[in-house]
């Protein structure tokens, strides 16, 4: 039997894409918009994977090209969520929105603190079944909890979606063994506070690792909570 071979790459922190503006900073992992790098193209049904800051009442307005899966995960503070005709949707800590954008339409991210910058990640899924579907386009909201540690939890967004979240917060030392479920048996790791050793690599706080052709993925803590969130995929080009 022909054995096939885990394929890794690592996106370090220090080397993504930057943007600034006066209100605004976005630091991203793969290209988009105006970055463009060698060997930064999307990851598969991944597309997007943007690290951003908002000041204090400042806003930011969220574009698509086609419909795609946009997931905003809140890591410091909360962000509201516009769409023109609907109720603004208020997205915390601990929280994660899964949104059908559509290109015929134009979203926005609003940090509502008077004083206090909020930091969230921006995620975008190709799910290519969803391209006909006007179905939820409101969005889900789905609640984690991190005092619950050393377990990776689900983050359930869209029935029948290609990518799957998994969260989990670590003690220093404390190990994790992750089984891919998806027929794709490809996932993406990022770390988003600590440092962690995974398949036997080091990856500090918001570095990336892309992996192919894995069933299982091992790590350990190096810190003491240590944040670690797994995307995992399917469809994997």
């Amino acid at each position: 039997m022909m054995l096939t071979q885990t394929a890794a790459q690592i996106y370090l922190e220090s080397l993504r894409g930057q943007f600034q503006t006066d209100g605004f900073r976005s630091s991203r992992t793969f290209n988009f918009a105006e970055y463009r790098a060698a060997d930064r193209e999307a990851f598969g049904t991944l597309e997007v994977l943007n690290d951003e800051v908002l000041m204090p009442e400042c806003s930011q307005l969220l574009c698509v090209e086609r419909f795609c899966q946009v997931i905003l995960l809140p890591l410091v503070g909360a962000i509201e969520f516009g769409e023109k005709g609907r109720e603004a949707r208020f997205v915390n800590s601990g929280e994660a929105l899964f949104v059908l954008a559509s290109p015929e339409k134009s979203y926005t991210i609003t940090n509502p603190y008077p004083d206090e910058a909020v930091n969230y990640l921006q995620i975008r899924i190709d799910d290519e079944q969803f391209l006909s579907t006007p179905m939820s386009l409101s969005g889900i909201t789905t609640q984690f909890d991190l005092s619950e540690k050393n377990v990776l939890l689900p983050v359930r967004g869209y029935n029948g979606s290609s990518a799957h979240l998994f969260i989990g917060q670590y003690d220093g030392r404390a190990e994790g063994l992750f089984t891919s479920w998806n027929a794709g048996r490809s996932a993406f790791v990022f770390v988003i506070e600590g440092a962690f050793e995974v398949q036997n690599r080091l990856l500090e706080r918001r570095d990336g690792l892309a992996l192919r052709n894995v069933e299982e993925i091992d790590f350990e803590a190096l810190s003491s909570g240590a944040i670690l969130l797994v995307i995992d995929l399917g469809n994997q080009g």
